[in-house]
C-alpha cells in the first residue's frame, strides 16, 4: 500500500520519463520507504501521460495499477518458507520479458529483496538486463545493495534513499501524539527508519520494550528465567525479531560505552544495563555474544525449521555462561 512520504519526491520528480533507464536499483535501510518509492516509480513508468512529474492517476493504466490489477506489472519476491529467490521464479517470467504488453505501453518487473536472490537467478537476470527488451523496465530493491553482484549494479541506475531527518520523521508522525521521551526511544530503536517506527507504534511495541527491559535485567542479574523467557518469546513470533535486535543493541551500547566512556551515545531506557555490562564484561565477550545474537536473529528472519524455544534457550545459556552471571 502506497503512503505519501514527504522525503521521497526528490528521488523521482526530476526523472525524464522519455529517457528512463531500463533498470533501477533502489537501496536504503529497511524502513525508509523503498517499496513506496517503487510504487510511485512503477506508476510513473506505466502511466499513459508522459509529461508530468507524477503519474496522472486517471488514465486507464493508472486505474489498473491503483486497483492492484495491472496486467503489465510483475512482482517477484522471496516466497514464504524459502531462503532465496530461485532461478525458477525468474524463468517463469521468461516469456513475459519478450511478449508485447497487454495495454500497449510499458511493462515493469519489480524484484524485491535482491540480496536474497540465488546465484543462478542473478546470472539469469543479468542476461536479461544486458539486452533488455523494448518498453520493459526492472525495479530492484535491496537493504544491502552493496552485496549485489557488481555486474548487475552496473546495469542499473542506482537510487539510494538516505534516512530522513529527525524533523521530517517528527512531521510525518505529528498525529501520533508521542511524548518527546517516547519519540526519542523510538528514534533510538529505529534511527532514521520512520516506517519501522510506525510498525513499533502499530504493534504497541513500546509496551513490549518496557517488558523486555525487565526480562533482560533478570536474565543478566540471575539467569533464573531462561526457561520461562524462552517459552514466552517463542510464542510471540511477531515480536521476536525485535526482541533479539534489542538484545544486540544493548550489547552494542555496552561496547560503545566501554570504548568511549560516553553516556550520550547509548539508549536512555537501557542505560543502566549497558553501563553495568560495559564496566563488568570484556569487549571480546560482548562481541562474541553480539555475533551469536545476530546469528539467531538472521536465522529467524530468513526462516528456520528448528524449534524456536530450543534456539532461544541455547542463546540465553550462552549469555549466562559468557557473562559469568553467577560471579558478577
Amino acid at each position: 500500500m502506497h503512503r505519501n512520504l514527504p522525503w521521497l519526491p526528490k528521488y523521482y520528480e526530476n526523472l525524464n520519463h522519455k529517457n528512463l533507464p531500463h533498470a533501477f536499483l533502489i537501496g536504503g535501510k529497511s524502513g525508509v520507504g523503498k517499496s513506496d518509492l517503487t510504487f510511485v516509480l512503477t506508476n510513473k513508468i506505466l502511466c499513459d501521460v508522459n509529461d508530468k512529474k507524477s503519474p496522472c492517476g486517471i488514465c486507464q493504466s493508472c486505474k489498473f495499477f491503483l486497483s492492484s490489477n495491472h496486467p503489465d506489472f510483475y512482482h517477484v519476491k522471496l516466497e514464504e518458507g524459502k531462503k532465496n529467490i530461485s532461478i525458477n521464479q525468474i524463468k517463469s517470467l521468461q516469456n513475459k520479458f519478450y511478449e508485447s504488453s497487454f495495454l500497449g505501453g510499458n511493462k515493469v518487473f519489480f524484484i524485491e529483496l535482491m540480496e536474497f536472490m540465488s546465484r543462478d537467478a542473478s546470472d539469469s537476470l543479468l542476461k536479461i538486463l544486458e539486452e533488455p527488451p523494448n518498453n520493459t523496465f526492472f525495479i530492484l530493491t535491496s537493504a544491502r545493495a552493496k552485496q549485489i553482484s557488481p555486474t548487475i549494479r552496473s546495469r542499473c541506475a542506482e537510487i539510494n534513499i538516505t534516512p530522513p531527518t529527525q524533523e521530517e520523521i517528527q512531521g510525518w508522525l505529528v498525529n501520533s501524539n508521542l511524548s518527546s521521551s517516547e519519540f526519542n526511544t523510538l528514534q533510538w530503536l529505529a534511527p532514521g527508519r520512520p516506517l519501522k517506527i510506525e510498525t513499533l507504534l502499530k504493534e504497541d511495541l513500546l509496551s513490549t520494550r518496557t517488558t523486555f527491559i525487565k526480562q533482560i535485567s533478570v536474565l543478566i542479574k540471575s539467569g533464573d528465567n531462561i526457561i520461562s523467557l524462552s517459552e514466552k518469546w517463542a510464542k510471540d513470533e511477531g515480536s521476536l525479531p525485535f526482541l533479539l535486535e534489542w538484545m544486540s543493541l544493548l550489547l552494542m551500547d555496552a561496547m560503545r560505552f566501554q570504548s568511549t566512556l560516553c553516556h550520550k551515545i547509548i539508549s536512555k531506557d537501557t542505560e543502566n544495563i549497558a553501563l553495568f555490562l560495559g564496566e563488568k564484561v570484556s569487549f571480546d565477550v560482548l562481541y562474541d555474544l553480539l555475533t551469536l545474537t545476530n546469528g539467531l536473529w538472521s536465522q529467524i528472519t530468513k526462516g528456520t525449521n528448528l524449534k524456536l524455544e530450543y534456539q532461544l534457550q541455547s542463546l540465553f545459556v550462552d549469555w549466562e555462561e559468557k557473562l559469568g552471571i553467577s560471579v558478577l
